[in-house]
């Protein structure tokens, strides 16, 4: 029977362990956005069979995130088929392509729908370094006037993570307004940023700052989630000087030397205009996700 609870930041490296031993590129294998969105979503967690559940919900509103460590795809689904059973949950499973296609050879009444505002935009780290070709030429631009700036870029350290807290603040005034329809979910991002960057140092994050005149006008931070895949989970630049989020994004991905194949810069929640940004960068694949349900 799975026992779920929540989850803290002394699981960190058990949860890590069983990350790395399944290796999926997804955002949300990742110990950090697990435990910082942990409040906002209702994410709990269970240790059983050689594998690490997680649970988002309560009630009708529950759903299982696919499990992962080591076991088959055949333990794992009739493990969560149970305790929804047991609860009174829906049996409602987030996974990605392969592990989707695994189920439904498995469990032929399990039936999947796509769950495309969750698709993750996955990057070649090689492309947003060099910015090479005629599909980033606008992206080359906007570099240019930025760079044409008293600029210089520096790793995020637990000395200059106070600047940050305070650009944090000043990036809420430029962008959130009482009447700004996605208020709520700013609001909620920016106190998750907050707190992931008073525990960067206890999370393992690696991040960037950049300034322009000795100030901060950009940070970004994340971590890996398989050995070839960086995450990028939070990437925030001021409005003050044009290409800021351009410049911030490729001098992270060369501070990283060419440690990852691909850059994970995560989903777009269905927002068309970030939906937008991040098609223009030109992932080289997307992290498909699906929603599949099976009859308890």
């Amino acid at each position: 029977m799975l026992k779920f609870r929540k989850v803290e930041l002394a699981d960190k490296a058990l949860v890590k362990e069983y990350l790395h031993r399944s290796g999926f590129r997804g955002c949300e294998y990742t110990f950090g956005n697990l435990l910082m969105w942990s409040g906002h979503y209702g994410t709990e967690i269970c240790f059983n069979s050689g594998f690490c559940f997680e649970k988002t919900g309560s009630g009708a509103d529950t759903m299982f995130i696919y499990p992962y460590g080591g076991g088959s795809v055949e333990t794992a689904v009739t493990q969560i088929r149970e305790c929804a059973l047991q609860n009174n949950f829906p049996c409602l499973i987030c996974a990605n392509k392969v592990i989707t296609q695994e189920i439904l050879e498995k469990f032929p009444e399990a039936k999947a729908e796509m769950y495309r505002d969750f698709f993750d935009y996955i990057y070649l780290a090689d492309d947003l370094e060099n910015l090479k070709g005629k599909k980033f030429h606008a992206k080359r631009n906007h570099l240019n006037r930025f760079y044409e700036n008293d600029w210089y870029f520096e790793p995020m350290t637990a000395e200059n993570i106070p600047e940050c807290l305070a650009m944090n603040e000043l990036w809420r005034a430029e962008n959130i307004t009482d009447d700004s329809e996605d208020a709520k979910d700013k609001t909620t991002e920016l106190a998750v940023v907050k707190r992931s960057l008073e525990l960067f140092g206890e999370l393992g994050y690696t991040g960037g700052v950049l300034r322009v005149g000795g100030a901060v006008q950009a940070f970004t931070f994340g971590e890996p989630s398989a050995a070839d895949t960086f995450v990028v989970h939070v990437e925030k630049a001021l409005r003050t000087y044009q290409g800021a989020y351009t410049a911030i994004n490729r001098e992270f991905v060369k501070s990283l030397q060419g440690q990852y194949k691909y850059i994970n810069r995560e989903e777009d929640t269905g927002a068309e205009n970030l939906r937008k940004a991040k098609l223009s960068y030109n992932p080289v694949f997307l992290e498909e996700k699906f929603l599949v349900t099976l009859d308890k």
